[in-house]
Parts: structure tokens; sequence; C-alpha cells
């Protein structure tokens, strides 16, 4: 068969291209990606594999009025907070302070209005221009977020075989990009729970495969024997989880926060902090490096925003030979509880509970729900709890998580990923 990827973060999602390498063993792979993101896709693309443009988008009075209204009036999913968090995150990433002014003051009208534009409507009212080559395609897979929505519209009206796998486990709170046409695939059955009623996706066009992004912890599984470790040292491992520039300080302070209670309290212990690898500027970093109980982890970093498969297994040994994992909401918080290592999530060092908020980042729909609620203990509420905790971590109370977790996700490797995902 040839199988038609459509893919975005190509460069960051190291797991999304082992499995078309694995999936290239079998049958014919070919890469749909925007013409904007051609350089990073090529200088990626494992070998054998072929890159097409897509090339839908179409500049008419029509498709401009519409995706305006789209904008204002669109569904938007149940978990509403989780959306807008995401918007406000979007709009921060604007240079241009007029710009940014301009975009905040959309999402306040965008709050206000009423949501009636089905995303299924929208694919249906856009003009696309069919001027990507889908010629001999017998199957195709889409990756949360959707690449081109233009592309996605000439997909389904043209009826062609679509799957969207739904890439993390925060996409169903936080994206529109979900249409009753496809058919999704997703990490697990309580996922599939979130597609079905934040997005009200018919339960039977939403299957579990898996994650891919588990695969590494599959390899690491196999292989963990044989890798070194890193530390010969006592540590705790704080991976950072904020790429928005105003929140990284307030991260940053939470980090320093756990270093000064560790300090006092565990002195024995060594903070080991993970920058967040897509934050761009890690100087905002610099004030943990001073502190002397603090070793930063950022040897993983290259020219952009891929990492490599040996930083990947090395970031699970880290976590693994950790005392404990700690972070403010982030998929690490996730694949730390598939070691025996305690996993908490840091629930303090926020000054207000609204909009762009330290608040807002921790309680994200996925962190409540699939983290917090199943274990509150692990949510450290203050640096009295913070002290608390460090001085029983060996309680098993802290490991409920991690078996919880464990019964919840089947971990594959990227070779049975890749099967499961192509079967019908």
């Amino acid at each position: 068969m040839k199988i038609g990827f459509v893919v975005s973060f190509f460069d960051f999602r190291n797991d999304v291209r082992r499995v078309m390498a694995e999936v290239a063993k079998q049958h014919e792979v070919i890469i749909f990606g925007r013409p904007e993101n051609r350089d990073e896709i090529l200088r990626h693309l494992p070998e054998g594999l072929e890159f097409r443009v897509i090339n839908e988008r179409k500049s008419s009075f029509w498709n401009n009025v519409w995706m305006k209204l789209f904008v204002l009036f669109k569904r938007i999913p149940k978990s509403r907070h989780n959306f807008f968090l995401m918007e406000l995150f979007k709009a921060s990433h604007a240079t241009d302070p007029a710009v940014r002014k301009k975009n905040y003051e959309i999402i306040e009208w965008v709050q206000r209005l009423p949501k009636f534009i089905s995303y299924d409507t929208y694919l249906k009212g856009l003009d696309y221009q069919k001027g990507s080559d889908l010629s001999e395609i017998d199957q195709f897979v889409c990756f949360t977020a959707i690449a081109d929505d233009f592309l996605l519209a000439r997909l389904l009206h043209e009826k062609y075989p679509v799957k969207v796998y739904v890439y993390s486990w925060d996409h169903a709170c936080k994206h529109i990009c979900f249409s009753e046409r496809a058919h999704y695939i997703c990490w697990n059955e309580r996922i599939k729970e979130d597609i079905v009623h934040l997005q009200h996706i018919p339960a039977a066009h939403v299957k579990v495969v898996g994650a891919s992004q588990f695969g590494y912890i599959h390899e690491y599984q196999q292989r963990h024997a044989q890798l070194p470790r890193t530390y010969p040292f006592r540590y705790v491992y704080f991976g950072c989880a904020i790429g928005i520039d105003d929140l990284v300080k307030e991260e940053v302070s939470v980090a320093i926060s756990v270093a000064q209670v560790l300090a006092t309290t565990r002195p024995e212990l060594t903070l080991v902090v993970r920058p967040y690898p897509v934050q761009g500027n890690w100087e905002v970093y610099q004030s943990l490096h001073n502190l002397p109980n603090v070793i930063m982890d950022d040897g993983f970093r290259t020219v952009d925003l891929s990492v490599k498969d040996g930083h990947i297994l090395e970031k699970f040994e880290k976590i693994a030979h950790a005392e404990a994992f700690f972070h403010l909401g982030t998929t690490m918080g996730l694949e730390a509880c598939f070691t025996d290592t305690p996993s908490f999530i840091l629930d303090y060092g926020y000054k207000n509970k609204d909009g762009l908020s330290l608040y807002s980042f921790i309680h994200q729909y996925q962190n409540d729900r699939h983290l917090i609620d199943l274990a509150p203990q692990n949510a450290v509420r203050s640096e009295s709890h913070l002290t608390e905790i460090l001085k029983q971590l060996n309680n098993p109370t802290y490991r409920l998580l991690n078996k919880q977790v464990q019964a919840q996700y089947q971990l594959k490797s990227f070779e049975q990923f890749s099967e499961d995902l192509l079967t019908p």
C-alpha cells in the first residue's frame, strides 16, 4: 500500500519519524507537509521516504471571510478552560506588541460570542485548490494538530480513507480539529472517553492503539540494563514544562523553591533540572545555574527542536534512578509513572488563577483528570507539604499513581504500534 502521512512539528516528534520508518519497511510512505515546513521535513526525512508539498490553501474573498467567521464563532471543546489557555499561549508568541494586543482582543470577543460553526461545517465551506499530488495514496494518516485544514477538507470531501492519530494526551481538550467524518486513534480508553465527551465524536469512530511516544519507554525497558548511569550521586529530577516566557519565570521560581526546601530537608540530594526542549531561550534558566545544589541537565539540545534517540533513552534512565520526579504539568510526569520513581505535580507558586497563569497551566484538563484526580496525594500544595513529602519519599502511597497509570496504558514497540496504526 501507499500510505500518506500528513505531519506537523516533524523536527520535534522523533517518535513520528520512527513510526514512519517502521511503516516504510512494509509499505510505500509519502510525507505531506506545508511549504513553510519543507526544509525542516527534508532535513529529518528518513531514508527512502518521499515528500510532497501540500498545496490546497486558496486565497479568495469567500475563504478570507469564512476563516474569520470560524475564528469568531467556532464550536470549541467542552474543556473550555483548556481551549482558551491554548489560544492565549499562541497569542503570547506574537513578537509585535500591537499584534499581540489585537490577538488578545480577538480572544476576548471569542469568549463572549455564540459557538455554532462546527469544524465539519467549516471544512465543508472551504474552497480548496486541488493542487496537492494525492495520486495512488491508499490511506491517509493525519496527526493532531491538523497540519492543513484545506487538505483535510479535500480528503474528506473526496472520500479518501482518513485516520487521525490524536498525538498527545492533551489534544482532545485543547484543539478544535475533530471531524465526525474521520476515524480517530488514541492512547487509551480514558482518552477515548475524552474525545467522545469533549469533541462529540461517535465512539465507533475512535480506536485505542497506544502512544507512539511510549515506544521509547518500551525500548528503554528492553535496554535499561545496558545503559550506563548518568549521575553517580543521589538526586531528584525536575522536568520543566513551560514555553511561555512570562510563565517560565514563575516555573523557575518554583524550581528554586524546590532546591531551597531540598537543601534544608534533604541536603544529601541534588536537584537535577531538565529545561523544556521547546523553550526558545534557555537564558531564562540562568538563575538555577547559580544554586549550589542544582545541576542543569541541558546537554541534549541540537540545532533545532529534534532530540537524538539516545538522549531520549537517557532521559528515562535519569528518571528511573531519581529519588522522585517533580513537574508542573508535562507528559514526562506521566512517563515517570512507568518507572518505580514517584511522580509529583507541584501545585503552588502562583499569585492568581485567571487567564494565562501558572495555576491555569498546572490545572489543565489532562493534568487534573489523568494525574491529580488519580492520586491527590502526589499533588504538592505548598513548601511545607513538599518538606513533608521529601522526608518520606519511600512511602508506598506515593507510588500508587505509578500502578494506576501502568494499568491504563499498553506499552508497544515502534514496530507493533506502526502495525496496529494501520490495522482497520
